[in-house]
């Protein structure tokens, strides 16, 4: 049997295989009967061979080829994968072909990293219309708006996986992580184990998941950018002591902020919408990109790029003994106060 995987999203994929394995191996042996090839330098006539080949001792045969759907491209592509075309449904009914393509390997070829122009593949339009064949499309789930599918996706994997999580905790979750799903897994686990055999709730994400900790530096932001401050600082010394950071750490995060408000004022000015600020910046939880949007339009792009200055000559000052750096991370956030807030309201005017 033909099974073709493909697309972007390479956790769901490693699970539709890993189900598929599993399914497979009803007497243990599957292992001992299953070939990986790649892609490159490989024939239609020696992937028959390894295909054709009946399993050994076992009640199925598996063969998993890396990167042909990327690979088969060209005017003669379809020449060339003809005899395979031909010959997948007379494959032993023990045997079973998998194509798995998780990226295509160049940016500037036919297809894109998101998987949308896998379409673009003759070999694959073909590989659909053999009667009998899986055909599986992994796109990556969409974490922002409305549409938001990471959500729903942490609440029926925990709910596979007999783990309880409360709503508002699934939300937060996914705030925190984005649409990283192998991450979401994890947190989810280790949340789990946390929880015993109560829910899981909000209070357990803030806790525990790291990323949490990232966003409270988004607090330190809009307190920063909306010229608070005292309420600045009164933050920093709560995440400094509370969360048992070190100051390098937090100015880290800053300085990452910073960055991304500066990359997505830029955006903004050349037209660019949310979801190009997602995918330049990496923040695809819904709540910290609209925040990120928000702080970036009220911000102009000389005073964002002046406040990354100011981190990095707060950073130079701390390696070389100049200042410590718990007092240079204070006095970084009241200049950065000064820089961005003085600014704000000519900033909203712009836009």
């Amino acid at each position: 049997m033909l099974h073709v995987f493909y697309g972007a999203d390479e956790f769901r994929m490693s699970e539709a295989l890993a189900e598929l394995r599993g399914r497979l191996d009803v007497d243990g042996l599957l292992a001992t009967n299953t070939t990986v090839l790649a892609a490159r330098g490989l024939t239609p006539g020696l992937l028959l061979q390894h295909a054709t080949t009946l399993p050994f001792l076992a009640t199925a045969r598996l063969v998993i080829v890396e990167g042909l759907l990327a690979a088969a491209t060209g005017r003669d592509a379809m020449r060339t994968w003809t005899p395979l075309l031909e010959a997948l449904p007379t494959l032993p009914p023990t045997n079973h072909l998998v194509l798995l393509d998780s990226a295509p390997p160049r940016d500037d070829g036919p297809f894109r990293r998101d998987g949308a122009s896998f379409g673009r593949s003759a070999l694959l339009k073909a590989l659909r219309e053999l009667p009998g064949g899986e055909v599986r499309e992994f796109r990556p789930l969409r974490a922002t708006g409305r549409d938001n599918e990471v959500v729903p996706w942490v609440r029926a994997r925990a709910e596979s996986t007999r783990i309880a999580i409360e709503p508002a905790a699934a939300t937060a979750l996914v705030d925190h992580v984005g649409a990283n799903l192998r991450a979401l897994a994890g947190e989810l686990e280790k949340l789990a184990r946390f929880a015993g055999p109560r829910p899981i709730t909000r209070a357990d994400v803030d806790l525990l998941t790291p990323e949490a900790r990232e966003t409270n530096v988004f607090n330190l932001v809009d307190a920063v950018v909306e010229g608070r401050q005292g309420q600045a600082v009164v933050l920093l010394r709560s995440q400094l002591a509370d969360d048992h950071d070190e100051p390098l750490r937090v100015q880290a995060l800053l300085a990452r902020q910073v960055r991304n408000l500066v990359r997505a004022r830029e955006l903004l000015d050349e037209g660019a919408g949310p979801g190009e600020v997602a995918e330049a910046t990496g923040v695809t939880g819904d709540y910290p990109l609209r925040k990120l949007v928000s702080q970036a339009r009220a911000v102009p792009l000389a005073a964002a790029e002046a406040a990354l200055r100011a981190i990095e000559e707060s950073d130079h000052s701390i390696k070389t003994g100049e200042l410590g750096d718990e007092l240079a991370l204070e006095l970084l956030v009241i200049h950065l106060g000064e820089l961005l807030a003085s600014t704000r309201s000519d900033g909203a005017r712009e836009r």
